[in-house]
């Protein structure tokens, strides 16, 4: 097998990709902080290989993404869950792309010179938060309640100034990005309520089980113990996703694998998936990766 060679790009690119909005530390004086992006694409996007000289967190609000590592390991995130990357791991969206998801993205600069200025923290505070993001670095974390709640207002003020922030929201940015990065340390090992986890837990078995066939609502929510209000918050809560946007993802994750056979039609790998037809499969499919799913077979071939 042909090795692929990584590409690492730089840390800074000179046009924001589409859906992504960037704030440079420097232009809010927050010397911790390199860059926090604000990035919400309803598409697929592609994601190639690449790689950052100081610590990322990774907070994904709404919808789900994985990272691929050059070391084979993959990290999958769904909404209301955050990640630490760690310096210089090269890694890229799988397939290359990064599914339709609603991000916010903080990169650090704890090495920074004077990185404890404009901030309520000592030298010795980012020490252990440093401390905290490598200990915990890759491991998928669910957000406590007051971190998603700094990140939604952090990525809603990224979102509408950009780089154009003027001096009062200058101070808010510091403020928001200073709780974020302290609340992200502080709940790293937090972890949902029992009984919410072991609903949301039952109602994703199920659609594993069932994912081929129909699956209304009633008979989802029958399966996790609940009633469908309920469960169409839990999921939303610990998924970051409504339980049919889930489910379209799973039946295209399983559609991948299929692809990779090149003998199977892709019109009877539509209907093994739970599409109605072959006709939305490929535009279900060309939303969730990017391309169509012939595109996807040939590319499989072609690698």
């Amino acid at each position: 097998m042909t090795r692929r060679k990584l590409a690492v790009v730089p840390r800074f690119a000179s046009a924001e990709p589409p859906g992504e909005r960037r704030l440079r530390g420097r232009d809010v004086a927050l010397p911790l902080v390199d860059t926090v992006s604000a990035i919400h694409s309803h598409s697929a996007l592609p994601i190639p290989w690449h790689s950052h000289r100081r610590f990322e967190l990774i907070f994904v609000l709404e919808g789900a993404t994985a990272y691929e590592f050059s070391d084979g390991r993959i990290v999958e995130l769904a909404g209301g869950w955050f990640v630490v990357m760690p310096p210089r791991a090269v890694h890229r969206g799988v397939h290359d792309v990064r599914m339709p998801a609603k991000l916010c993205g903080v990169l650090l600069g704890l090495d920074a010179a004077g990185a404890w200025r404009n901030t309520p923290f000592m030298a010795r505070d980012l020490d252990w938060m440093r401390g905290q993001f490598e200990t915990h670095a890759l491991a998928a974390r669910p957000m406590s309640a007051e971190l998603r709640r700094s990140v939604l207002a952090l990525n809603r003020h990224v979102s509408i100034t950009g780089a154009r922030a003027d001096r009062s929201v200058a101070a808010a940015v510091r403020l928001l990005t200073c709780g974020v990065i302290l609340e992200a340390a502080r709940h790293l090992t937090a972890s949902r309520p029992a009984k919410a986890k072991r609903t949301v837990e039952n109602a994703l078995a199920h659609m594993q089980t069932h994912a081929h066939e129909p699956l209304p609502m009633s008979n989802l929510a029958r399966a996790a113990g609940c009633s469908r209000a309920r469960l169409f918050q839990l999921f939303k809560q610990t998924t970051g996703m409504a339980p049919n946007d889930y489910l379209q993802r799973l039946r295209v994750s399983n559609a991948r694998e299929m692809l990779a056979n090149p003998a199977r039609a892709i019109t009877d790998i539509a209907f093994a998936t739970g599409f109605s037809s072959s006709q939305y499969f490929s535009n279900v499919f060309r939303k969730y990766t990017g391309v169509t799913p012939t595109q996807f077979r040939h590319k499989h071939d072609a690698s």
